[in-house]
């Protein structure tokens, strides 16, 4: 069976040797019902009803008819089993929801779900009536790896009560988030990735075969599998799989380029020719940084004058990890001079406190390596005297609780350690969370509330897909108020009446995010005060203005939607707010004092005729709107977007053309929706070929503003775009966009009018998209651009090219890439103002980072502003 990121949000699809309910009745009847432990983990109640469904699913499989009764006594069961530590198959709670919403929506759940409920009620049978059936795993010897290397681990299967008998089978998954680069193998032993197996028992012999997983931990369409022949396996002898064996001359197995707390190497067992495939409980290994390959720093984004204040120094690897092995003395530096030393070998990520600008205006720290090998400049510092602070947060990340990695730990200590956020807002699939892990995530909330020092809000993804709503974040103002998940909201209008039901609405904050795209048609503006504009999927833009054309009052967020625990790493919101506490942060949030950035702490203020960002105002004659930005890198353009237009633009970075030259050579791929279609944005566009220079010298090709969408790396020119050859004048490329615009940078000796640019692009096809979209990814195919720097118009050159419904452009830009950091910029609306008017600021930095304020409006509100909950406008 072939599965996809659907089902396994939103399905069922537990991977086993046969999907029929025969092969489940035969594992029931053989366990019978037999008496719980002396401490049960069920109360009587639960307990008279779990051994009833057992009874049931002996004598009759599930159907139709009984599916819905049978699904709340399992989640019940599951519940309960989970909150006493548990191991739960990693998508059940997926398939209640799923088929809570089907019969909700009074269709009839297919067969292979109904199938793999009776898998999960027989799993759980197993595990209550004999919690030793299914055996341990563990890694005898388990050290922390080192990313990006090649290792050789054994992962030991210890059987328990239940024998494994011949016909049995250990199958290998993989998380999903490309953990191990590169698929598993049993078949070439010279290869990276190649994996053996062998038993404490003599006799046992172990056939190659295949096995279909579930989509969160399959490797396509079936993965690597080992049967048993030869032996019954009985209790306490074991299985070990050698994970990068090189005794046949490989490498290894190539380990995945970024840490992690917890990688899981996913073993399935089946104890005989016709049972489940059962998942133990997985044993984590650790994954740190590589190497130092460079550094970063965190600082706080406005202080007042003389304010004692702190910056995180961090020793990254080439990925951005946490760096490794010996470190360097470090050097904190404001204007050209030392404020502060950090020793060699200290820990890779440092605090250095009392640091104070006395000085009004913007500041930028430096750290620079005792060696001045690696240096970094550190997020702008605004000093000043004001009553608004700026505080940045995460409102989207995921961990190993869904298809992620990690742990919900680990979010949250990246998120105050290595990203050194103000808030965060860890919103887990709801159709992915048991009670268990709902705990945990709520205990993390209350401690870290209880620090001072961090503010973070409960809250999850309701989680259905787009035809009933989309994906939505929702959030808390406090930690005790109550989920309405999408078992019992199946529908979009169904959450906003369950919030509205169990909350206040101002207590209650939804967002929803373009990827698995939400409803701009429908909303509660009570509710929902903003929009996941950009992400690690991608910059969404025209979605923002979706719900702002529908009438919609919202403000801009970005988020990461990282699945690696590591919040903020892709997108951040930024707010401006009177003080660094929840009620401060949450109402901020709801009053749209928001602005989202691609991730880069771009320090944005705005203002409309005096007015911030995100609020209302009455129709003017004239609207003067005042922008200040202090970047992390050159500004090189800013923008006013008014009712979705450009309505005036502005470069900044624009040279003459000179013999000396720096070109920036940029692609950029279109996600507008085609009109009239409430459809998922359009995936990745894949540019994929080469570039020659004609009539000019190809001194240098520099990263400028790249984001690897495969590794979620920005800025990795030496991979991605490369010259071919010493002396040659071709660069190679391989570029992913997704509403947004990567660049490189080239460096001319002797260029002119007559400089000429071949570009070469491949035929590619478009993906990464969410599932079930109205438009299907496209085919692109190969063609041939000639940019001539003739042809440009004030220093700019656009090649458009048409996909279906998208215009894609091709540019070409002349500029100095010295320019400043620093720009404010004002400008004058003195058209004829409309009903109700939405302006917003966009800002283009020559890395490729971009800021986008909240809207200002002007005029009456439209009258979708007072419609109730989950009405059109």
């Amino acid at each position: 069976m072939t599965l996809n990121l659907k089902e396994a949000l939103t399905g069922p699809c537990l991977g086993r040797r046969a999907l029929h309910a025969g092969a489940m009745v035969a594992v029931v009847a053989v366990l019978g019902c037999g008496s719980p432990a002396d401490t049960d983990y069920l109360d009587p109640d639960l307990r008279a009803r779990v051994d009833a469904l057992k009874a049931q699913a002996r004598d009759q499989p599930t159907s139709a008819e009984n599916a819905l009764e049978r699904c709340d006594v399992l989640w019940d069961w599951a519940n309960a089993y989970a909150l006493d530590g548990g191991p739960l198959p990693v998508l059940l709670s997926g398939m209640v929801a799923s088929i809570h919403r089907i019969v909700a929506l009074a269709e009839t759940p297919p067969g292979d779900m109904l199938s793999t409920l009776d898998d999960y009620i027989a799993e759980l049978s197993l595990r209550d009536d004999d919690p030793r059936a299914v055996g341990t795993l563990s890694f005898p010897d388990a050290r922390p790896l080192v990313a990006g290397s090649f290792a050789t681990i054994e992962q030991v299967y210890t059987v328990g009560s239940v024998p494994m008998r011949p016909g049995g089978m250990v199958a290998l998954g993989m998380q999903r988030t490309a953990s191990i680069p590169g698929r598993l193998q049993i078949d070439d032993p010279t290869g990276k990735n190649f994996v053996t197996v062998r038993s404490s028992s003599p006799s046992a012999r172990f056939n190659k075969t295949e096995a279909a997983l579930n989509a969160i931990h399959g490797a396509g369409p079936a993965s690597p599998a080992f049967e048993i022949e030869g032996a019954t396996l009985e209790d306490g002898e074991t299985i070990t799989v050698t994970y990068g064996d090189t005794s046949g001359g490989g490498p290894g197995l190539e380990i995945q380029p970024y840490s992690t707390a917890e990688l899981l190497l996913p073993i399935y067992v089946a104890l005989d020719a016709d049972g489940l495939l059962l998942s133990s409980r997985w044993p984590g290994l650790e994954v740190l940084g590589a190497e130092l390959a460079g550094v970063g720093s965190f600082a706080p984004s406005v202080v007042a004058p003389g304010e004692p204040f702190s910056i995180t120094v961090r020793a990254e690897d080439r990925w951005g990890n946490r760096a490794t092995g010996p470190l360097p003395a470090w050097e904190v530096l404001s204007g050209g001079e030392r404020v502060q030393r950090i020793e060699a070998g200290g820990p890779a990520l440092t605090v250095v406190e009392n640091l104070r600008l006395a000085e009004p205006g913007v500041h930028r720290l430096e750290i620079v390596s005792e060696d001045r090998r690696y240096r970094a400049l550190a997020n702008p510092i605004l000093v000043r005297d004001g009553d608004t602070r700026l505080v940045w947060g995460e409102t989207h990340v995921h961990s190993g609780y869904a298809e992620g990695q990690g742990t919900a730990e680990e979010v949250y200590r990246f998120a105050q350690e290595d990203a050194r956020l103000d808030f965060l807002g860890y919103s887990e699939h709801d159709a992915a969370m048991d009670a268990g892990e709902w705990a945990t995530v709520t205990r993390l909330v209350q401690d870290s509330r209880e620090s001072g020092s961090f503010v973070a809000f409960l809250g999850y993804e309701w989680t259905v897909e787009r035809a009933l709503g989309g994906h939505h974040n929702v959030f808390f103002r406090n930690p005790d108020q109550e989920r309405v998940w999408s078992h019992d909201a199946p529908q979009l209008a169904d959450l906003y009446r369950g919030l509205r039901a169990t909350s206040r609405p101002e207590d209650v904050i939804v967002i929803p995010h373009a990827h698995q795209s939400g409803d701009w048609t429908q909303s509660d503006p009570d509710l929902e005060r903003a929009v996941e504009i950009h992400s690690a999927h991608g910059s969404f833009e025209s979605f923002g203005n979706e719900y702002l054309r529908n009438g919609w009052m919202v403000g801009f967020v970005g988020a990461s939607d990282d699945h690696r625990a590591k919040p903020g790493s892709d997108g951040l919101a930024a707010l401006w707010v009177p003080e660094r506490t929840p009620g401060a942060i949450f109402d901020g949030l709801r009053s749209m004092s928001s602005y989202a950035t691609s991730g880069e702490r771009i320090v944005l203020e705005a203002e409309l005729n005096g007015s911030a960002m995100g609020t209302r105002q009455p129709a003017s004659a004239e609207r003067r709107l005042k922008v200040r930005v202090a970047g992390t890198s050159p500004i090189e353009r800013i923008d006013v977007v008014r009712n979705g237009e450009l309505a005036y633009g502005r470069d900044y970075l624009t040279a003459p053309l000179r013999s000396d030259a720096w070109v920036q050579i940029g692609f950029e791929s279109s996600t507008v929706v085609q009109a009239g279609e409430r459809d998922n944005p359009r995936g990745f566009r894949q540019w994929k070929g080469s570039l020659e220079v004609q009539g000019a010298s190809l001194v240098e090709v520099a990263g400028s503003g790249l984001y690897v969408a495969t590794t979620g790396l920005y800025n990795v020119p030496s991979d991605y775009v490369r010259l071919e050859g010493t002396g040659a004048e071709r660069v190679l490329f391989k570029i992913d966009t997704r509403g947004r615009r990567d660049s490189f940078l080239l460096r001319l000796h002797g260029a002119s009018p007559s400089t000429r640019f071949v570009v070469r692009l491949e035929e590619t096809v478009e993906r990464g998209t969410a599932q079930v979209p109205v438009r299907r990814p496209a085919t692109i195919p190969a063609i041939e651009i000639r940019l001539d720097l003739a042809d440009l118009v004030a220093g700019r050159l656009e090649h458009p090219l048409t996909v279906d419904v998208h215009t894609d452009l091709v540019t070409v830009h002349v500029l100095d890439p010295e320019g400043p950091f620093d720009r404010e910029f004002e400008w004058v609306d003195l058209g004829e103002p409309g009903d109700s008017d939405y302006y917003y600021v966009r800002v283009t930095q020559l890395d490729g980072g971009r800021a986008w304020s909240s809207p200002f409006w002007v005029g009456l509100p439209s009258p979708s502003m007072s419609a109730p909950a989950g009405s059109t406008p």
